[in-house]
């Protein structure tokens, strides 16, 4: 009886740096690399976003801070 309730049990596995690092050299042959181009691509559209927002911030920020300014003068 004490043989059936320790099926159940799972064990727990130590920490091998060996295993490790050949799991995550298989896992990483299966990674789709993007091309030069998709790179390229993906990477421009990224500054572009970060340059539009942080302009837009600071637009607002410019147009927040002139109406507090008039509104507390």
């Amino acid at each position: 009886m004490a043989a059936q309730v320790n099926q159940g049990i799972k064990t727990k596995k130590r920490f091998s740096l060996i295993s490790y690092t050949k799991e995550t050299k298989q896992e990483l042959k299966r990674v789709s690399w993007p091309t030069k181009q998709e790179l390229l691509k993906n990477t421009g559209v990224v500054l572009t976003v970060v340059i539009s927002s942080t302009i837009l911030v600071w637009v607002l920020d410019s147009v927040l801070s002139g109406a507090l300014g008039l509104i507390l003068k």
